[in-house]
């Protein structure tokens, strides 16, 4: 079976899982290419960081949400470590560039061996820190492109999975707009089958008290009439 076919898409309402409404994935989809090229080249914020999110995040659940939020945070986490390490690492190249400009004066001054040795280690700490600064640089904007990605596939993804469940719930207030019409007309004729029934007691009431008279109806109703 085709991987789509097994997404799992719904809308939960008031986090109660009786009143929830599965969407369909052919029409989420369809929806998701629209918004995919309309949001193509707007720039969106982060998801997790706004309050909001984890608000409807209850409501309108996706296993792609869910596998895509589970990777920005991820994502993010990284980020955060490789922002750090590219601050120590560059402090440490400060440190080490200051160090050689103080040695290459000793060395220019009286050449000492000990102060050459110790020039060319830290030159060559210098080209490894280079080095792990690169790749922290590479890593980063490969991580950016990742986060802008997983980011963006949770919005789609929210926004088709939304105006899926607005299109089931106009479907449905059609329906039930037509079914209290239907319950309007239906009270309509049983107010007036009541009317009409209420009418004929109190003429048949009557014409009995004409004939015999109130208390001879009153003893017929206690063993006739009212059971209850």
């Amino acid at each position: 079976m085709f991987d789509f076919m097994k997404k799992k898409r719904r809308i939960v309402l008031n986090e109660q899982p009786e009143e929830e409404v599965k969407v369909t994935n052919s029409n989420v989809n369809l929806k998701k290419e629209y918004v995919s090229d309309i949001l193509k080249s707007r720039k969106l914020p982060i998801v997790l960081l706004d309050p909001l999110w984890h608000t409807m995040r209850d409501s309108i659940q996706s296993d792609i949400i869910k596998a895509q939020e589970k990777n920005l945070k991820e994502l993010l986490k990284e980020q955060g470590r490789l922002n750090n390490d590219y601050k120590e690492y560059s402090t440490v190249k400060q440190n080490f560039l200051k160090e050689i400009l103080n040695l290459s004066g000793e060395v220019q001054v009286d050449g000492n061996s000990e102060s050459i040795e110790a020039l060319n280690k830290l030159h060559q700490s210098t080209v490894g820190v280079n080095q792990k600064l690169e790749d922290i640089e590479k890593r980063i904007s490969e991580v950016e492109v990742e986060i802008e990605s997983a980011n963006r596939e949770i919005i789609e993804e929210m926004i088709a999975v939304g105006y899926e469940y607005i299109d089931v719930c106009k479907e449905k207030e059609i329906r039930l707009e037509r079914e209290i019409t239907q319950l309007r007309e239906q009270m309509l004729l049983k107010t007036a089958e009541k009317k009409k029934c209420e009418k004929l007691l109190k003429d048949v009431y009557n014409y009995l008290h004409s004939i015999v008279g109130r208390e001879q109806i009153e003893v017929i109703d206690r063993g006739l009439g009212d059971k209850k």
